[in-house]
């Protein structure tokens, strides 16, 4: 069999660029050369973009050979499969996914609409409280400008972006000079205008995610949960997520039941069907005693072979590459 053209799609107008790249240093490094020729389309911040030949890790391309992105981005019909490492906006809100859509391009994970779905944080968790048998924090929307006006200490919270990822922008608040402190903060990262949402902080020690892969025929491969224990933070920031040795990472889960953490592994999966996933995501929890609280789920999380995901693949058997020819192969 000859070898398919594939392109890693990265970078682009987001909050989480660097992380799109690390993604896409690791997929070039683990993409089966036998099988694909790998390409790498590169979309800068500016929203300009380039398709070429990549070798065996990441080459940004000089501002001079980015084209405008609709005259670029058309070569991906061309492609055999087009795997999509972004992350944040743009990449992860269905931005990009629609455009690919209408131009009936082939790309990896969830369509245009559950990728907008599961980047607004508020409204997952209002379908996820109705539809599925998972507790979820007490949860209120605020415009910035409204929060930092109005708001003031009353419990324990955390505020968190409704649309952005990796952690930017999410603050545990347990007194008012910490809500001073992180309005300050916001105020000069964010727009006002800028969708906050704020939840009741569960008091817990056990940070869990978990993710599903799903096949081009609906069926499930259960994926065991993972346990995350932040080193030098409260909760599993960006410094967490990326920094290497922030974090320590336990899958299969140590510090819950076998049963508790075969009911999170399913959940994940119940999660991705009741949003209208494709393929794969992730879903991330915390545990409190018995009680199992849903936070988020991701819809093109991290591809490091040391991210999460991966990590959870590995430990049922997929290794890195494997998984990348699962996604390929299953879209």
């Amino acid at each position: 069999m000859s070898k398919r053209k594939v392109a890693i799609v990265c970078g682009g107008p987001s909050s989480e660029y660097e992380v799109s790249l690390n993604s896409t240093d690791s997929i070039l490094q683990y993409i089966d050369k036998n099988k694909y020729i790998p390409y790498v389309f590169f979309i800068s911040m500016q929203g300009k973009a380039l398709l070429y030949k990549a070798d065996d890790s990441l080459e940004i391309p000089e501002e001079n050979q980015l084209n405008y992105l609709f005259e670029e981005v058309i070569k991906l019909k061309d492609m055999y499969m087009n795997i999509l490492a972004l992350h944040g906006e743009f990449g992860e809100d269905g931005t990009l996914q629609s455009i690919l859509q209408f131009l009936n391009i082939p790309f990896t994970g969830c369509k245009h609409s559950a990728s907008a779905l599961c980047m607004d944080k508020y409204r997952t968790g209002l379908i996820v409280e109705k539809e599925i048998d998972v507790k979820i924090p007490n949860t209120k929307l605020f415009k910035l400008k409204d929060l930092t006006t109005n708001y003031t200490y009353s419990e324990d919270i955390c505020i968190k972006p409704n649309a952005r990822g990796s952690s930017v922008g999410v603050y545990l608040i347990k007194n008012q000079k910490e809500l001073d402190n992180s309005f300050k903060n916001l105020e000069k990262d964010f727009d006002l205008n800028t969708n906050f949402i704020i939840q009741t902080l569960i008091e817990s020690d056990i940070e869990v995610s978990c993710g599903c892969l799903e096949k081009k025929n609906g069926e499930f491969v259960k994926l065991p949960a993972i346990e995350i224990i932040p080193k030098d933070s409260t909760f599993f920031d960006y410094k967490a997520k990326y920094v290497k040795g922030a974090s320590v990472e336990i899958t299969p889960p140590e510090h819950i039941s076998k049963n508790l953490a075969e009911k999170v592994s399913q959940l994940a999966i119940d999660i991705h069907k009741i949003l209208g996933c494709t393929l794969y995501s992730r879903s991330d929890f915390l545990i409190k005693g018995n009680d199992i609280y849903y936070l988020e789920t991701n819809t093109l999380p991290g591809m490091t072979n040391t991210s999460l995901l991966p990590q959870e693949a590995e430990a049922a058997g997929i290794s890195f590459s494997e998984l990348i020819d699962f996604f390929i192969e299953n879209s």
